[in-house]
């Protein structure tokens, strides 16, 4: 398995390089094992367009890099293909 060290304010934390989240979703994830409950799809897929559509927009806008509104469509295109 692949790994990337991801950064938040607890310092460093090794993520699987496959998963889309980062250092605080990680820590969440090692500390409060509370259950498997998980959202409906269809509200995931409800924020994955919602989501898409604001990483358009604000580049549009300017206030998203290029680089950063793609990794964003991205990963939300693959969220809505299943």
């Amino acid at each position: 398995m692949q790994f990337r060290i991801e950064h938040d304010t607890m310092g460093e934390i090794k993520v699987d390089d496959s998963q889309y989240w980062g250092a605080q979703t990680q820590r969440s994830l090692e500390n409060f094992k509370i259950g498997t409950e998980k959202m409906p799809k269809e509200l995931i897929g409800a924020f994955a367009k919602l989501k898409r559509s604001l990483a358009v927009v604000n580049h549009q806008l300017g206030k998203l890099s290029l680089e950063k509104s793609q990794a964003i469509i991205k990963a939300c295109d693959c969220i809505l293909k299943g």
